[in-house]
């Protein structure tokens, strides 16, 4: 799987290439520290690639919250944890969306050039 950083400002902060047909975008919120823990909020969209349709579509599916497992935590912990959730789910709404079927046309490349190999 390639991974992608991308810049400040990008809508998402990191994307993996699961395989040819699919695509997973991936924002951390926060990281909350809970008793002895810390607890990460993330907003993940996966894309998937309809490679025989004519034209590709790009299926998006609807933006996921996910929060660290099962944690005990303090009051002060649970409201920080609390308002980082609702940023989380203000990215998800306002700033992603809930997903769309997009298509698209390609244009053909030229052929990459043959590497030169030299024997030393």
């Amino acid at each position: 799987m390639r991974e992608v950083q991308h810049e400040d400002g990008h809508l998402w902060q990191k994307s993996s290439v699961v395989d040819e047909e699919a695509v997973d975008h991936e924002r951390q919120i926060a990281l909350v520290e809970v008793t002895g823990e810390v607890v990460r909020v993330r907003v993940a969209q996966r894309v998937d690639f309809d490679l025989l349709a004519d034209p590709i579509t790009a299926r998006v599916s609807p933006p996921r919250i996910t929060v660290g497992g099962a944690f005990e935590m303090t009051g002060a912990a649970g409201a920080e944890l609390g308002r980082q959730l609702l940023e989380a789910g203000r990215f998800a709404e306002e700033e992603v969306g809930q997903g769309e079927v997009r298509s698209f046309q390609l244009t053909v490349a030229p052929a990459p050039r043959p590497r030169l190999v030299v024997d030393g």
